[in-house]
């Protein structure tokens, strides 16, 4: 899963991805910020995480608040990060000729399993309602609509894995 953050101004790419055993309580996860990799072992506590560099053995307990369309506020030993997905992800693809101009889509933007759907055909919906709830990495993150309107179609069921830029929802 890769997230674009912020950081004292700066966007940052953050890669996180299994690089071993790993359950519903953690495991051992490879991480590379920007250019830099390593690995730790990260497992889950009532607020976020607790996690071990794997080279040093360094530890730190890291607080994860969920917040909207997928975004996150971390909360590191001396620093608060925002973290989100890169938000382009919920957008159409303006060179996309297949789609009418007032047709968007929501797209999964990482690999998960879809937790709930909570929109059906015919729906009409606000801006920023929820429409799908994705589990990834043991996180629920509720992918929101981009504008209002209504629902054309929904391409996934409750149960289904999807992979990163999936499409899930047609909004017309």
């Amino acid at each position: 899963m890769t997230f674009e953050i912020e950081v004292a101004g700066r966007a940052r790419r953050v890669t996180v991805e299994p690089a071993g055993g790993t359950d519903q309580a953690g495991g051992r996860f490879r991480v590379v910020l920007d250019d830099v990799t390593c690995v730790v072992d990260a497992r889950r506590t009532d607020l976020g995480w607790s996690i071990v560099y794997e080279g040093d053995r360094r530890s730190l307990d890291v607080a994860v608040t969920q917040e909207t369309r997928g975004d996150m506020l971390v909360q590191f030993p001396h620093v608060d990060v925002r973290v989100g997905v890169d938000g382009r992800r919920f957008r159409g693809d303006p060179l996309d000729g297949s789609r009418s101009a007032n047709e968007s889509h929501v797209a999964a933007p990482m690999p998960g399993r879809v937790v709930r759907v909570l929109v059906k055909p015919g729906d009409d919906i606000a801006a920023r309602q929820g429409l799908v709830i994705i589990e990834a990495m043991k996180m629920e993150n509720e992918l929101v609509a981009p504008r209002a309107g209504r629902i054309s179609e929904v391409l996934v069921s409750e149960g289904q894995s999807v992979e990163a830029g999936r499409l899930l929802v047609r909004l017309e």
